[in-house]
């Protein structure tokens, strides 16, 4: 199992490990609630160096990879990033990514479960354009979520956040061979910004967040986040039906797979859920038939056995 580059700093604040995509990485570190409660309130850091990063460079990376993804790269400008779902010819989803355009390259940020297989989804599409593609490696990646994160980053960094558009980001010179991207996210709802950088492990970033007071926050609560912000994940979250929001009773969190039905009726499954502390109950993501649910109706999840009751909610839960 892969250990992170800020292992030693984890450690020492307590976290608490899990494997994720073969990298042992923060579950958390005190309680859920209290995580939450620091993105929500002022500012939280995460730890996300696991994630991949992949550069397109040649003359035909964007129209290379214009004709595998979603949004239309031939509009970027460097400076400027896309979300965007990976698909093949049938227009099935095979992935997500969001790609950042620098002067001589793309940039590819994509979770770690999903490097190889969008590493051989590229070479499958390559035939004779003019692009070559390559790992990175490990690369520094921190996200800093919260209503207090441009004036965190201001005060610790001294780089002003504030103005940067969504889908812009800002690259710092800090050193020989070495640059920083900063640019602001959308992964939970709340205030965020990503800092990434493939020369570094930004051990001296998260070094001057954590003397500023700056949280960490481990993935637990980070998933957390983004369920209660209604934010699909690929691999649980996405299919061709419809995703909907449930608040279910009790104090019982469905997982992934669980059945839903209606009258008797299954109608869809769970894909993502968690006991939300801000909200005080369950909720839940769930991929249903629009034309078997009702806003009103009594819903059922079967969670092993147990039939816990529930209804529509819309997104985002917060």
């Amino acid at each position: 199992m892969q250990e992170l580059r800020l292992q030693s700093y984890h450690d020492f604040d307590g976290a608490l490990f899990r494997n994720e995509a073969g990298w042992s990485v923060p579950a958390g570190y005190r309680s859920v609630d209290a995580e939450e409660r620091v993105a929500r309130t002022r500012a939280g850091m995460v730890d996300l160096s696991d994630r991949a990063k992949i550069a397109l460079t040649g003359s035909e990376r964007v129209p290379f990879l214009d004709g595998l993804v979603t949004p239309d790269l031939k509009i970027l400008t460097p400076g400027t990033s896309a979300y965007g779902l990976l698909l093949n010819e049938k227009s099935r989803v095979l992935g997500d990514l969001r790609a950042y355009a620098l002067p001589d390259s793309l940039v590819l940020d994509i979770e770690a479960a999903q490097k190889d297989r969008v590493l051989g989804i590229l070479e499958k599409a390559r035939v004779s354009d003019d692009v070559e593609f390559r790992d990175l490696g490990p690369a520094g990646h921190l996200e800093v979520l919260g209503p207090n994160a441009d004036s965190t980053i201001g005060s610790v960094l001294g780089v002003e956040v504030r103005g940067v558009s969504r889908n812009a980001f800002l690259t710092l010179p800090s050193g020989r061979h070495r640059s920083t991207h900063i640019g602001r996210v959308q992964s939970t709802g709340t205030t965020g910004y990503t800092i990434w950088s493939p020369d570094s492990s930004l051990s001296e970033e998260w070094e001057k967040f954590s003397r500023a007071g700056v949280s960490p926050i481990g993935r637990d609560a980070l998933e957390l986040l983004r369920i209660e912000a209604g934010i699909p994940r690929f691999g649980a979250d996405m299919d061709e039906n419809k995703l909907l929001g449930l608040r279910a009773d009790g104090d019982l969190a469905p997982v992934h797979g669980d059945r839903v039905s209606n009258d008797g009726r299954e109608v869809g499954f769970v894909t993502s859920a968690a006991w939300s502390p801000s909200l005080g109950g369950v909720i839940a993501l769930a991929i249903l038939r629009v034309d078997a649910v009702t806003p009103n109706g009594v819903l059922f999840i079967d969670r092993g056995g147990w039939a816990l009751r529930a209804r529509l909610s819309s997104l985002p839960f917060l």
